[in-house]
């Protein structure tokens, strides 16, 4: 598996944010208010990065 770093710099960038009016939103992963100039965490994820939970696990017979 995989391990993507984080290269997401502030919150706006975070697929995980949603924004709320003119200069904040919302970490749909904390479900707390911020701003989304604000410096992002460790869990971020960048916006277009693969969906990994969409993912579907296939066996492979050979």
């Amino acid at each position: 598996m995989t391990t993507l770093k984080s290269c997401v710099s502030a919150c706006r960038y975070c697929r995980y944010y949603t924004p709320e009016g003119q200069r904040g939103g919302t970490c749909r992963l904390f479900n707390v208010s911020v701003k989304s100039g604000w410096k992002a965490c460790s869990l971020s994820v960048p916006s277009f990065a693969p969906a990994c939970e969409n993912l579907v696990a296939t066996p492979s017979f050979r």
